[in-house]
């Protein structure tokens, strides 16, 4: 059975099921913290790849799925797409347990019954010792039959089975953010914003401020901060700690129910620490305690935003072995909307005090209405965009490149105008 075990699962299945891996829903965390040690001895695999399928857990020994749902596959386009997934791992033997996500958190002891339940069921089938289950029921009491059960709402990898929920990823600048009454205003503006949003910051001039107070000197090569020991410190305190902070209170204040994240949060943001051998590094710079995005918790931000939550990242991410990384929050949001763009259809707005990408940095009216590949390319020959722009356009046509539908730059002022793409600089492909 052992060469059976992924039942024809090709490389890009494989692929698929190891990226999942590292971006586990809160609800997934939950439940295999309890298989990877759980009382019948058996061995399960988490996120494991069954033919064209990436089923949540799985035990080989007993051909059993367990799979944990959460509300955005109640789309009845979802569920025919779910049904029949369900069927075609039904085809190889295999019984699929199904759960809510919000389950496992309100009553995890009688999850693991019912599993302890169906265990027991299938050691009889294949002839396995009998463990009873972990609550000292023996087995005795018979699990309802599968088809009162509802069907797997999990989605397949070949498509979203409808059409794609809206979600806004915006970034919102500095400037504005050191600027009390527009930061008040811009976040009475997008607290306004209807549907699903992801809030992206910086702020580095007030960490600039603070560090320099501090006497320790700063340094920025094309609108990149250099990031010594010291300069992550503050960075670490101003970006996760207040400015994150301060964003999320005042978005509740206004009715929205943010919750703020750095990336060592819930896993949401992986980094590495930047080499200078990397295409950032040109030139052998050492950036220092930099990080550059490996991956992000996708299932994570979708449990939020599918109960009602707002995020709030803040730049500062993490390598998964203890070390915190200072990440360009252009490159957070690019990465976010990346991320997201196969579960809803992402908008990136990068907002900060401009009115979009100026041919004269001084000259407000000199907004650049569109900008595709060989504009860009003309424009930075010409050096007539200034250093922190270049990240900023870089990643928001890597974005594009990568399943985002648009990207818009612009003011703060003008965010409502920004999303319907009726201000600001629209970038382009073509």
């Amino acid at each position: 059975m052992g060469d059976n075990m992924y039942y024809g699962a090709s490389h890009l299945i494989m692929k698929k099921a190891e990226v999942l891996r590292l971006n586990t829903t809160p609800a997934e965390t939950a439940m295999w913290d309890y298989l990877k040690r759980n009382d019948w001895n058996l061995k399960f695999r988490r996120q494991h790849a069954i033919e064209k399928y990436v089923a949540d857990f799985y035990c080989h020994s007993l051909k059993l799925v367990i799979e944990l749902d959460n509300s955005v596959h109640n789309n009845e386009d979802i569920k025919i797409n779910d049904a029949a997934r369900e069927m075609r791992i039904k085809e190889f033997g295999i019984t699929v347990l199904l759960f809510p996500n919000e389950a496992v958190f309100k009553n995890l002891p009688q999850i693991i019954k019912e599993i302890g339940e169906t265990v027991n069921l299938l050691q009889q089938k294949f002839h396995l010792p009998h463990l009873g289950t972990p609550l000292g029921d023996g087995g005795k009491n018979e699990i309802n039959s599968q088809q009162n059960r509802p069907p797997l709402h999990r989605g397949t990898p070949l498509g979203d089975g409808g059409k794609k929920e809206a979600l806004s990823v915006i970034k919102i600048g500095g400037n504005i953010i050191d600027d009390e009454t527009k930061l008040s205003s811009f976040l009475k503006d997008y607290a306004g914003i209807e549907g699903k949003k992801i809030l992206v910051h910086g702020g580095g001039k007030l960490a600039t401020r603070i560090a320099e107070a501090m006497g320790i000197q700063q340094q920025m090569i094309d609108g990149r901060r250099i990031t010594d020991a010291e300069t992550l410190k503050v960075a670490t305190m101003v970006y996760a700690g207040y400015i994150n902070k301060n964003i999320v209170a005042q978005l509740q204040a206004q009715g929205c129910n943010a919750i703020g994240l750095c990336g060592a949060d819930g896993n949401v943001i992986q980094s590495h620490k930047r080499s200078t051998n990397s295409p950032l590094g040109i030139g052998g710079i050492d950036y220092g305690f930099a990080g550059d995005v490996d991956t992000i918790n996708s299932n994570l931000l979708q449990t939020l935003l599918d109960n009602g939550f707002s995020v709030v990242l803040s730049p500062i991410t993490h390598n998964k072995e203890g070390q915190l990384l200072n990440t360009n929050a252009d490159t957070i949001a690019q990465e976010t909307a990346k991320a997201l763009g196969s579960l809803y259809d992402v908008s990136l707005i990068y907002s900060f005090e401009k009115s979009g990408v100026l041919l004269d940095a001084n000259d407000d009216a000199t907004v650049i209405p569109t900008i595709n590949p060989c504009y860009y390319e003309q424009l930075k020959a010409g050096q007539k965009i200034f250093a922190g722009m270049i990240p900023k356009l870089d990643n928001a046509f890597a974005a594009l490149s990568s399943g985002v539908s648009k990207v818009i730059i612009g003011k703060a002022e003008q965010l409502q105008n920004l999303l319907t793409g009726t201000s600001g600089t629209t970038i382009t492909q073509h």
